[in-house]
This record gives structure tokens, C-alpha cells and sequence, in this order.
């Protein structure tokens, strides 16, 4: 894994207010090495757990290894995954399907993506680094925030999950209905996806440790309602798909705080597209409320499941300048924090008075 670049490093020293400390940050950079090995793999030592008498080992000479040398390939399993197609050719993902950033509402599909992307806290580098520095950002809000949007969730839960001993109202939205309905099935405790090496990850780093039951059940009281989106429009919020319970309180027109992770740069195939969606996101926000956003720069795509969705390819200058054009604080400080690794991003801004 590559080293932290000077951007994050500095943001995490300067930070005081930040709950992760510098052994975290060189865990995060450490190969686990223990994990690569299988539980499965031949121990050295015999069945009685004892040493094994090597020189009982059949003795064969120099020029017998032609007809007695290990064949090592036969000891690798046929079922073994393998990163090649059924030709035995590297896959080409060139050839997958390409779709536009709007056509996410027909041809998403939420289990590939689940699949390819949060299976396990290491499926997905991008994710990796979202959620490593994630539950410590959010130590630059006040202790308790009143309303939060998790805009453009997808089909995934983790931002209620990182936010559930913060927010005391969180809602969740999305543009696609697949995906709505995705969460309104983890609400139920009906979801397929299991979210539990995610909030295993999660907990790793927060500094009170819960298990991913507790993590979640306390997340599914915090979620009022499921909303429908569009970050494109005049009006973001075009509905409710779901309410949770008899939610009594009806839903908010802005909110404390909109957390929006790997959307806007992906709802978007143009920088006019991504300024839109940029300004449909800060109008939700509350003055003096807070912008959470987490993306990748520079890419002009990403893909899962044999399908390709194009996005706008976001450039630093161009995430800044979309956030000063609409009122939010660019400058580092209390207001502003901005970490980059490996063009992956996670942001806190503040929406100026």
C-alpha cells in the first residue's frame, strides 16, 4: 500500500481536534501480512502436533529430481478464484457495457455493486480510504447534530452507521429506486448484504468499540425516512419512498449536515453537470451547516458487475472552486478540512454564514 501523501499527512497532524492518532494512520499504511495467510494452509508438523522426523524422508539422489520433484501446481486448487474469464484471458472491461451517469436508475444494480465494492473492508481501495478517515472527520461538527442527509447512499448504510452516535435524525436517499429499496430492506433487517466486515472495519477505528449488531441497530433508530432525489434538479428532494415507523415529524427542508460519498462526481458527465449537482447539494444545507463529501479524482468511469457508468472527471480545482461558487468555505481551518490520497478525497465544509 502506498504512504500517506503530504496533503494527508499534514491534515491529520494539524488536527488536533481528530480522534485518530499516528499508530492508526501507520496501520492503515501497513500490509497485513497475517491476513494473506490461509487457515487452511499445510502445517509443518504432523497430525500429532510433534516435530516431524525429516530424516525418516525418503532419500532420493541428484539426478532423480527430473521424476521426483514436487509438482507444486497440483497442490493449487481448480476451484481456486481466478482473475481470468472462462477463455483463460485476462478480463477486458473495456468491452463491458458503457451507460450514461443517468441511467443509473434502470441499469444499476445494487448486489453487483455490493458485491464488488464493500464485500469486505479491503474489497474496494477507494472505500478503504473513505471510511479510515471518515468516522474522524466528523469530530469537527458540534457533539450533536440535529438533522443529517446522507445523499446519494446508494445502496449502502455506512454513513448512518459512521454517524449514529453524532446525528439524532438521519435520513437516507438516492436517485434509484433499486437502490431505495435496497436500504429500506437493511431497515427491515431483510437486507441479502451482510454489512458486518464494514462496521468491524468501522469499529476498528472509532475509539468506543460496539459490535456491528449494536453499531447497526443503533443506525436503524436514528433513520427517519428514505427520500428520493435528484441532485440535478431545482427541487433535490422530488419524495418519501419510505418512512420509517410513525416518524411524527415531517421532513426536514435543510439539514444540519449532507454527507454525500462517491455521488456527485459520478451523477455527473460534465463539469456544468457536476456544478449543478454541487449547488442542489449545498441548497439542502442549513447556513452555518456542514458539507461532508467524499469522492475520486480524475476518473472518467468506474465499473462492477460487467457494466460501465460514465462520470465527470473531477479535478481538485475544480471540487474547490464548485464549493467557494456556492458558499462554502475553502480556506483550511475550523471550517475547512480537506484530505487526498491516492486522488481519493474526503472534505468537511462549512456553509458560511
Amino acid at each position: 500500500m502506498a504512504t500517506l501523501n503530504e496533503s494527508a499527512t499534514q491534515s491529520i497532524s494539524s488536527t488536533s481536534d481528530y480522534c485518530i492518532d499516528q499508530s492508526i494512520v501507520k496501520r492503515f499504511e501497513r500490509c497485513k501480512i497475517d491476513e494473506a495467510v490461509s487457515e487452511d494452509m499445510p502445517s509443518n508438523r504432523n497430525e500429532n502436533n510433534e516435530d516431524e522426523d525429516e530424516s525418516k524422508w525418503t532419500l532420493y539422489s541428484a539426478s532423480e529430481h527430473d521424476t521426483k520433484r514436487c509438482k507444486i501446481d497440483e497442490a493449487v486448487s481448480e476451484d481456486m478464484p481466478s482473475n481470468r474469464n472462462e477463455n483463460n484471458e485476462d478480463e477486458d472491461e473495456s468491452k463491458w457495457t458503457l451507460y450514461s451517469a443517468s441511467e443509473h436508475d434502470t441499469k444499476f444494480d445494487p448486489d453487483q455493486y455490493l458485491d464488488g465494492f464493500y464485500k469486505t473492508a479491503n474489497e474496494d481501495f477507494a472505500m478503504q480510504v473513505v471510511l479510515f478517515f471518515l468516522p474522524g472527520i466528523i469530530y469537527r461538527m458540534p457533539s450533536t447534530v440535529k438533522t443529517l442527509l446522507d445523499l446519494g447512499a446508494g445502496p449502502t448504510v455506512y454513513v448512518p452507521i459512521v454517524f449514529r452516535n453524532r446525528a439524532e435524525h438521519i435520513y437516507s436517499s438516492d436517485y434509484a429506486e433499486v437502490n431505495r429499496e435496497a436500504v429500506r430492506m437493511w431497515v427491515e433487517e431483510r437486507c441479502k448484504f451482510d454489512w458486518v466486515h464494514i462496521c468491524e472495519h468501522i469499529a476498528s477505528i472509532e475509539p468506543k468499540k460496539q459490535s456491528a449488531l449494536e453499531m447497526q441497530q443503533q443506525a436503524r433508530k436514528k433513520l427517519r425516512a428514505i427520500l428520493k432525489v435528484d441532485v440535478h434538479s431545482d427541487e433535490v428532494i422530488q419524495g418519501v419512498h419510505y418512512k420509517v415507523g410513525d416518524t411524527p415529524q415531517p421532513i426536514p427542508k435543510l439539514f444540519q449536515v449532507v454527507a454525500t460519498i462517491f455521488c456527485l462526481e459520478y451523477a455527473s458527465e460534465t463539469f456544468d453537470d457536476y456544478r449543478r449537482a454541487v449547488r442542489g447539494a449545498v441548497s439542502l444545507i442549513e447556513t452555518g451547516g456542514y458539507l461532508v463529501q467524499g469522492g475520486v479524482l480524475n476518473a472518467k468511469e468506474y465499473s462492477f458487475g460487467r457494466r460501465r457508468f460514465k462520470c465527470h472527471t473531477l479535478t481538485k480545482q475544480q471540487l474547490l472552486q464548485s464549493l467557494k461558487e456556492n458558499g462554502m468555505e475553502t480556506e483550511n481551518g475550523a471550517n475547512f478540512k480537506l484530505i487526498i490520497h491516492d486522488d481519493i478525497f474526503v472534505l468537511i465544509s462549512r456553509k458560511n454564514q
